[in-house]
C-alpha cells in the first residue's frame, strides 16, 4: 500500500518529462503523422492532469491552476508544429480556442457550489473534456498556420470535446 504514492509520482514525473519534452525539443524532422500523435500525447496528459487539479474545493481558483496546465498544452502543441510562442500569446490564443475561460470558470464554479462532493467529479469530466477540446484546436490552429478562423476553431474545440468523451469511460 505505500508503494501507491512513489508509483504515482513516478507516473507523473514521466508525464512531466514527455511535456518538457514537448515544450522544448525541435521536431522540425518529424511527419505529420508523428506530429498528430505527439499532439494527441500532449493533450491527453493535459487533460488527465487539468481534471486531477479540478476537484479542488474552491470556487474560481482554477484560473490560477488549470489555465497554466492549458496554456503549457498549447505551447507544447504549438512547438510541436514548429511554432514558438510566448505566453502572452498563449494567452490571446487560448480567449478564442477556449471558447470563453470565463464560461469555463463559472461552470466549474456551479459544479463546487451546486453539487458539493459530487461535483468534484462532474467538474473534472467536464474540465478533462474542454482541455481535451482546447488541445484539439490548438492543433488545428498551428496545422493551419495559425491561419483557422474562429468559427473553425470553435468547431474543433467541440470536435475535440466530442472525441473525448468517446475515447474515455468518463462519461459512462
Amino acid at each position: 500500500m505505500s508503494d501507491i504514492p512513489v508509483q504515482l509520482l513516478q507516473h507523473l514525473g514521466k508525464h512531466g518529462v514527455r511535456m518538457k519534452q514537448f515544450l522544448g525539443d525541435n521536431f522540425s524532422n518529424v511527419d505529420e503523422s508523428q506530429r498528430r500523435e505527439m499532439a494527441k500525447e500532449a493533450r491527453q496528459i493535459s487533460a488527465w492532469a487539468a481534471a486531477a487539479i479540478a476537484p479542488m474545493p474552491i470556487p474560481f481558483a482554477d484560473i490560477w491552476t488549470i489555465t497554466p496546465v492549458q496554456m503549457l498544452m498549447v505551447r507544447a502543441i504549438g512547438n510541436i508544429y514548429g511554432y514558438k510562442i510566448d505566453a502572452q500569446t498563449v494567452k490571446e490564443m487560448l480567449a478564442v480556442v477556449g471558447g470563453g475561460m470565463l464560461g469555463l470558470q463559472i461552470c466549474l464554479a456551479l459544479f463546487k457550489i451546486g453539487l458539493p462532493g459530487a461535483g468534484g467529479f462532474g467538474g473534472a469530466a467536464f474540465v478533462f473534456f474542454w482541455t481535451h477540446g482546447i488541445g484539439n484546436a490548438a492543433e488545428l490552429y498551428f496545422q493551419s498556420g495559425m491561419t483557422a478562423t474562429d468559427e473553425d476553431l470553435a468547431a474543433a474545440r467541440k470536435e475535440g470535446m466530442k472525441q473525448a468523451k468517446n475515447e474515455t469511460s468518463l462519461n459512462e
